[in-house]
């Protein structure tokens, strides 16, 4: 009897370990923070953009080092709904419905696939967005700003095969009420008549999830991103758009009642290339991929091999501007 019990817990032991190990090596994908790829629409206007996401998270990463691992692998896939309506000349407000679906395989001690998954509607987010400059007096140029809350709408108590609490980023919400700021500059016909330069910086500052794992307190790390880029207009059949973009993204360690999550926060840079198809003014379509070119990271971390992205834009006034290029604000 008791050699059975011993085994029992050596069994829970090792159960219990691969969970923290997975838990403390995760640099997710949540899209907590939306899209936010919509700038400001005219007064009464409304628009659309409705976007699908696939993050495959498979780079194991330990600092600046990538390390040859095939046991675990991360999924994430997203559709997101942005609605964008014009209040004035100079306002709009937004609002981000994302649903998200996370997957995680491990490859267990047996050789066997330990599969895990949670799916739900994720954090919405709600932004008030003002138009810096009068586009009558700066018809080339445009500067936009933005904040508001990411309100915690999505689920934070989904458990694994073996009822333990999934860890933080494996959860299609945060649990916590976030502030959003949000910046989109943009400055047409530079050096030649088709080409643009735009430049967007973003920022969460992350509140706390007060009932995590039931009994502690979970906070993400705060995350800071700046995008830029250049945009080439051409004219195939249909007007199009072809972009190259570079983001800085960094993100402070995560804490757990206070103290710092392992493996958790750090640094990336990625390349973004894309294309955009304009149907008509009232209907576009945009496709682009994420491929990292520079991670440092704290500790050991699974992080982003490469994403692609494919976006819907539509709109139900003639009026309503196009959408400004599309970025996501967190890879949780």
């Amino acid at each position: 009897m008791n050699t059975k019990f011993a085994c029992l817990l050596l069994l829970f032991g090792f159960l219990r370990s691969q969970e923290l190990m997975a838990q403390a090596c995760c640099s997710g994908g949540v899209p907590v923070g939306g899209t936010l790829g919509l700038g400001t629409a005219d007064p009464k206007a409304v628009q659309f953009l409705l976007t699908y996401d696939h993050n495959v998270i498979r780079d194991l990463m330990d600092h600046e080092s990538l390390l040859a691992d095939d046991t675990r692998s991360r999924l994430t896939r997203s559709v997101l709904m942005e609605l964008n309506y014009g209040l004035s000349e100079r306002f709009a407000l937004t609002m981000v419905l994302p649903f998200v679906r996370q997957e995680r395989s491990i490859r267990e001690y047996n050789n066997q696939i330990g599969f895990t998954r949670a799916q739900g509607l994720g954090d919405m987010v709600f932004l008030l967005k003002y138009r810096l400059l009068n586009p009558s007096n700066t018809p080339r140029s445009e500067w936009l700003v933005g904040a508001g809350p990411k309100l915690p709408t999505g689920r934070t108590d989904f458990t694994n095969n073996q009822g333990l609490t999934m860890v933080a980023d494996m959860q299609p919400g945060s649990g916590s009420v976030d502030g959003m700021f949000w910046s989109f500059y943009q400055k047409s016909n530079v050096l030649l008549k088709y080409i643009s330069l735009l430049g967007i910086v973003t920022y969460r500052a992350s509140g706390k999830n007060r009932s995590y794992n039931q009994s502690q307190v979970y906070q993400f790390g705060n995350e800071f991103q700046a995008n830029a880029g250049i945009n080439y207009n051409l004219f195939v059949h249909w007007p199009m758009d072809v972009f190259v973009f570079g983001r800085y993204r960094s993100q402070t360690v995560d804490l757990v009642d206070g103290n710092t999550f392992p493996g958790s926060g750090g640094k990336w840079v990625y390349a973004i290339p894309g294309l955009s198809v304009h149907f008509n003014p009232d209907l576009s379509i945009r496709a682009w991929a994420d491929f990292p070119l520079y991670r440092s990271l704290n500790g050991s971390q699974l992080t982003t091999s490469y994403k692609y992205s494919l976006s819907l834009f539509f709109n139900l006034s003639r009026k309503t501007k196009e959408p400004v290029f599309h970025l996501k604000l967190d890879e949780l």
